[in-house]
């Protein structure tokens, strides 16, 4: 159990929490999808760690990512047009370029450039890698975007949906590390008539701490002599990688990545990776959603976020229809903006969520007492792990699944 001031320390990045703080100056945060930002097409509000920006594709491909008010009289620019590799604001045609400068004052005729040239606008950097977008908004140098498989995964490779969430980014997040909800949660999804990714039966919990995050192990125990692995990996701050379809798609992998809007908001992106190749379809979750606003629609408190009673007298388990992860996330926001978990009664198979707690907030204290924080991932790319889910025999030790380019196979799968 964490305490009030803990679950602060979590959760608030506005302002100058010590939580944004170390987001902002360390870490890359991806905020949407690279196919979401046409060329020339219309600019995107983007909302990170209490900062309204706008982001934008020049006609030439160039992205920028600036402040969202225009710096002559706070007109919003996400209404601004996107012309060459810069943006015009409409209200009096200030342009503003791509790396950040007035480029052009109209009102000002010849001192245009003069002008211009005393005008500050806050520009941060912007860069593309594994089918996102990603932002950094430090004041330092900014790490390489981080060396994490999916990066390195031609686009065929990967698939990606996004999502803005009503509650806070830990709140959304811990549900990645949560296996025990897969047996509840999401059966009514499941197809009777075909082999499912994970028994339902009760795991138990191990956990290895690493360098970079933490290997989370639910064990299951099936008939004599054999156990069932499903191992997740949490690379923090706030990225966890589960065994997804596996161990039907044998080299099939997920990603949650929890980014905070503010305090109260977040955006997830979902993505699905396979480093040997075309990754399959996940039509048959997603089919009719829109990948960049998943939960577009009447979602939320005042509709039980879209719970379809009738469906669940039907047989339907959770009575959340659209998709699984409408379902993860109407329980999360059920929670309400920031859970107060000082008032959890956690159990055992909680473990999990408890020991990443435990980690941020290591990480926070490191942080605040000048440390070196691993915004590059280094430790990760010198010693990472996939997730995995399979069989195996008694005795079976699961630290020795995982490893890149093995997908954790340490004996052969019985499916």
């Amino acid at each position: 159990m964490v305490t009030r001031s803990e679950n602060d320390a979590l959760t608030r990045v506005e302002g100058d929490a010590p939580m944004g703080q170390m987001l902002r100056e360390n870490y890359w945060l991806p905020f949407a999808r690279s196919e979401s930002l046409a060329p020339g097409a219309a600019p995107q509000r983007v909302r990170l760690l209490g900062c309204d920006l706008v982001a934008f594709r020049g006609q030439d491909g160039t992205l920028g990512l600036v402040d969202e008010r225009c710096p002559h009289r706070m007109a919003s620019l996400a209404l601004g047009r996107v012309e060459g590799c810069s943006l015009r604001c409409i209200y009096h045609g200030w342009r503003i370029g791509a790396d950040g400068a007035v480029v052009e004052v109209p009102s000002e005729g010849e001192r245009s450039a003069e002008f211009a040239a005393r005008v500050k606008v806050n520009r941060y950097q912007i860069r593309e890698g594994g089918g996102l977008v990603w932002a950094f908004m430090g004041t330092g140098d900014s790490p390489e975007l981080p060396p994490l498989p999916f990066m390195a995964v031609p686009a065929e490779g990967r698939s990606w949906w996004r999502m803005t969430v009503d509650c806070n980014w830990l709140q959304g997040f811990e549900g990645a590390l949560d296996s025990v909800h897969l047996n509840w949660l999401h059966q009514g999804w499941s197809d009777p008539g075909k082999p499912q990714p994970f028994p339902k039966l009760a795991p138990s919990y191990d956990i290895e701490q690493t360098a970079y995050g933490l290997r989370t192990a639910a064990i299951r125990q099936l008939a004599p002599g054999k156990l069932h692995f499903r191992v997740a990996e949490f690379v923090a701050p706030f990225f966890a990688f589960s065994a997804s379809r596996q161990p039907m798609i044998a080299t099939d992998c997920s990603c949650f990545i929890s980014v905070p809007i503010d305090d109260e908001k977040h955006i997830l992106l979902f993505g699905v990776w396979d480093e040997t190749g075309p990754v399959q379809s996940m039509g048959s979750f997603f089919d009719g959603l829109d990948p960049d606003d998943l939960l577009a629609g009447d979602f939320h408190r005042g509709n039980n976020w879209g719970q379809d009673r009738e469906a669940m007298a039907g047989g339907h388990f959770s009575g959340f229809t659209r998709s699984v992860l409408h379902e993860d996330l109407g329980v999360q926001m059920s929670m309400g903006p920031i859970v107060a978990r000082e008032e959890e009664q956690l159990c055992g198979t909680d473990l999990a969520i408890v020991r990443m707690r435990q980690f941020l907030l290591e990480m926070l204290k490191s942080q605040q007492a000048g440390e070196q924080i691993d915004g590059a991932f280094a430790e990760y790319a010198a010693g990472g792990f996939l997730p995995f889910s399979y069989e195996a025999e008694a005795g079976a030790d699961w630290r020795l699944g995982g490893q890149r380019g093995k997908l954790g196979r340490v004996v052969e799968a019985v499916i």
